[in-house]
């Protein structure tokens, strides 16, 4: 069975709907929602960003029309993210940095990880 992949997932449209994601924590921040500094936020949300990237590498480079190995795309993906995720979360846990910070960090990945299935899900069906 071949999908055509080409014309429901584009890498713009996948960035920028991650990017909105990005974007909506940095106005948190900046209204006081989240009590954390500047420079801790911008450390947080260039390692997201990191992980974002990756994540479109791993979803867009050389990528077929064939199920299978989309398939095994998105379990690489998910698996990748989750633990680039989980291993920043840990870094921050045991560097001592605030609670804020890590619960920032945790918020985000969620949104971003939601934010991704459903874009995915409803682009591939």
């Amino acid at each position: 069975m071949k999908t055509k992949l080409n014309k429901t997932i584009g890498v713009w449209s996948y960035l920028a709907t991650l990017g909105a994601v990005h974007f909506v924590f940095v106005i948190l921040q900046t209204t006081d929602v989240f009590q954390i500094d500047l420079r801790q936020m911008l450390v947080v949300q260039s390692a997201s960003l990191l992980l974002l990237l990756l994540s479109t590498g791993i979803l867009f480079v050389k990528k077929t029309a064939d199920v299978t190995s989309l398939t095994f795309r998105l379990l690489v993906l998910s698996v990748t993210q989750l633990l680039g995720y989980l291993s920043a979360c840990l870094a921050l846990i045991y560097s001592d940095q605030p609670n804020e910070l890590v619960l920032y960090l945790l918020g985000l990945s969620l949104c971003v990880l939601i934010m991704q299935t459903s874009y995915l899900v409803r682009r591939l069906k």
